[in-house]
């Protein structure tokens, strides 16, 4: 094969061109830190990093739910952790009043105590964080209860997605817990329809308590009523609900209402059938308070799923993506010496003229 000057000379340009591109690679993999620049210049890297890359972004987003969930549950907490505190000093108060040595002004003010206490669980069941309501189910931009502890949300759920293809409910709707809907409790309290507003419908509504407490008498002669099955740690209480199997669960503002109105009306009786609801209810804070750690600790289990999945995510594709700098300068060292040795050999290769070949 007959080798021509243009056939040198086009491989000689050739060999630089080449020398160069390669040398100006390295030098902006030196100065980026990165091998992968572009998808041009590898692929099927580029494609498994822009794959990551949208994976890190879902589970950053992911991580900001679940921070988000995790306070307005903890506030959940707080706020149920307050409410159990306030039955509690509920039943104190109830626990003195059933005493004989308690008298009808004492029972009275005690019912000006548990009136209070009623506003403060009205309070708490209307509490929120930020702008949101917290036992509104969906209903968020509204309080949930009325002053005569009216339901007014929903029973929707706020879910949030803590991980791929599963999600779990940031909130806990107002009517399981204060309505107690769905617990599954007894409602052992006698609660009047009509709840006296003075003094006149006190003494009405005390005549006929009087009257009905003697009825019922009269019916206990011809009819026994059976106790549930005793189990410890639970309230026992005669009533039409079976204190193990039950029914629906105690409406605590109708609880409150109907104590305040037995400590008003000087009724002994009611007062002392208060005390095994009040012990229900508190059980149904216990409850949803269960569950609410119940949720957190997922939450915070998939948090730290997360966060090493992040980790990985991160280092997988700094291996597809970023150079070996000690590589990168030493291959940038060797680029450069070839190259000025390729430019020396064509200066000698290319500088020839027709007067060097007549010497």
């Amino acid at each position: 094969m007959r080798i021509t000057d243009k056939m040198s000379q086009n491989q000689v340009l050739n060999n630089i061109q080449k020398n160069r591109s390669e040398l100006a690679q390295l030098q902006n993999q030196a100065a980026t830190g990165k091998k992968v620049a572009t998808p041009s210049d590898d692929p099927q890297s580029a494609s498994k990093i822009l794959t990551n890359r949208t994976d890190l972004k879902t589970m950053e987003q992911i991580e900001k739910n679940i921070f988000s969930a995790k306070m307005f549950l903890d506030t959940t907490e707080s706020t149920l952790s307050q409410m159990g505190e306030s039955l509690i000093r509920t039943k104190e108060l109830v626990i003195q009043a059933a005493s004989d040595t308690v008298g009808e002004s004492q029972r009275e003010m005690i019912g000006s105590e548990v009136g209070q206490i009623y506003n403060a669980v009205l309070e708490m069941s209307n509490r929120r964080i930020g702008d949101r309501f917290l036992f509104g189910g969906s209903r968020t931009d509204v309080a949930p209860f009325g002053l005569d502890g009216e339901y007014l949300g929903n029973d929707g759920e706020m879910k949030i997605q803590n991980q791929q293809g599963n999600f779990v409910a940031m909130n806990l709707t107002g009517d399981r817990v204060f309505l107690g809907r769905g617990i599954g409790q007894g409602d052992y309290i006698r609660q009047p329809e009509n709840i006296p507003q003075d003094a006149d419908q006190l003494q009405q509504y005390k005549v006929a308590e009087d009257e009905r407490e003697f009825q019922n008498n009269q019916n206990l002669e011809n009819q026994i009523e059976t106790r549930g099955p005793a189990s410890v740690g639970r309230a026992q209480g005669l009533g039409k609900s079976d204190p193990v199997s039950g029914g629906d669960g105690v409406n605590i503002f109708s609880l409150l209402r109907s104590l305040n109105v037995a400590l008003k009306t000087n009724d002994k009786v009611a007062i002392q059938d208060a005390l095994e609801p009040l012990d229900q209810a508190l059980s149904q804070i216990n409850v949803v308070r269960a569950e609410v750690g119940g949720r957190v600790n997922q939450l915070n289990a998939a948090a730290d799923g997360i966060q090493k999945s992040v980790v990985d995510n991160k280092t997988l594709t700094s291996q597809l993506e970023d150079a070996d700098l000690f590589k990168t300068m030493s291959d940038l060292s060797k680029s450069d010496t070839t190259l000025k040795g390729t430019l020396e050999t064509s200066n000698r290769l290319l500088s020839r003229s027709l007067l060097d070949f007549l010497r």
